[in-house]
């Protein structure tokens, strides 16, 4: 059974800001890789056959990084959106490339565990439902939408809840399986107070009017990878689902002398780590260079860049191509990573 996809991946993606002065959010790396590359691999391995992107700020880097998907197992489409009107109004604009059929509808930075596009096509296979809308557990899903769900399937949705006031932990976790239905629900949704054309609002409103929507639990982790600390955190999780061991050391990375690395760990391919301790949680990317006893944990270090001796970077992501001076220490926390750039600083 073939089947499209269309992800929505045309935002500016301000919070990730600065990481996105220089590219659009889902050329972000995770685990080495740009998050879009991480979905659209995950889809094209579970059987997708077409990805339609819809792209805007700086989208021509996306088109330049993937090209027409062959690398990736896949077909890709592009289409623009000139100007950001709500993720309805990127929606509408691969109507063409939908047609008449079901698709997968997806974030362009939303990353879950590969194994999930699977499950959650084979249950579109298996139970042919009118729709399919992915959950993940949280704490209170005040920051995204409360979705409460009754016998498997979605019974109503509060978008934005007031924190503490969900009896349930489900969120939307931002990937469905829909028919044509949803466009012509969009075509008749008003615009929000935001002035944009939301898929959520159309999506209240098939609920209303009684579509029936299966409810499927993501397994594993989930990520928007909203900010810089995000694309740390969830780094780690990612290459221990990649490898048991917590360990990725490309065959053409070189290890100097007395380098230690700490699960999870990936050293990409042309890096060079000279008697330095690397992880927990990072990531050395490919011609990356870490100096004699430097000590990276919680970090992410980009293509190019040179970290010198004696550094210590602790929550941190150096930019690509950066040069990080001998015995530098750079500290961010958790909720606020801190970002060396091209300068070094």
């Amino acid at each position: 059974m073939s089947m499209k996809a269309v992800l929505l991946a045309a935002g500016r993606g301000t919070r990730m800001a600065p990481l996105t002065d220089r590219r659009p959010k889902p050329l972000v790396p995770v685990a080495g890789r740009p998050i879009i590359e991480h979905i659209a691999g995950g889809l094209a391995a579970a059987g997708v056959d077409e990805i339609c992107l819809v792209i805007g700020y700086m989208g021509e880097q996306i088109q330049e990084r993937l090209g027409d998907g062959g690398r990736l197992g896949t077909k890709l489409t592009y289409v623009w959106q000139e100007e950001y009107r709500g993720t309805g109004a990127a929606l509408l604009l691969s109507e063409d490339f939908i047609g008449e059929d079901h698709f997968v509808l997806g974030w362009g930075d939303i990353i879950v565990p590969s194994s999930n596009y699977r499950r959650m096509l084979q249950l579109f296979q298996q139970q042919k439902p009118e729709a399919i809308l992915s959950l993940n557990r949280v704490d209170d899903p005040w920051e995204g939408a409360a979705v409460y769900v009754r016998n498997d399937y979605v019974d109503r949705i509060i978008e934005k809840p007031e924190r503490g006031t969900s009896t349930t932990q489900f969120n939307n976790a931002g990937l469905f399986v829909f028919g044509p239905v949803l466009l012509e629900r969009l075509r008749q949704t008003e615009v929000s107070e935001r002035g944009e054309l939301e898929v959520p609002s159309a999506i209240d409103a098939l609920l209303q009017n009684g579509h029936r929507i299966r409810a499927f639990e993501i397994e594993g982790y989930w990520s928007d990878v909203a900010r810089p600390s995000d694309a740390i955190a969830i780094s780690g999780e990612v290459i221990t689902d990649m490898a048991h061991s917590g360990l990725i050391v490309h065959p053409e990375a070189r290890l100097v002398a007395e380098t230690t690395l700490k699960a999870p760990a990936l050293v990409g391919p042309d890096a060079i780590v000279d008697n330095a301790s690397v992880g927990p949680n990072t990531v050395v990317m490919d011609d990356a260079r870490i100096g004699s006893g430097s000590k990276l944990a919680d970090a992410i270090v980009m293509p190019g860049a040179d970290v010198g001796e004696r550094c210590t970077l602790h929550h941190a992501i150096v930019e690509e191509g950066a040069i990080v001076p001998d015995g530098s220490n750079v500290s961010g926390n958790s909720a606020s990573a801190a970002v060396i750039g091209a300068e070094g600083g």
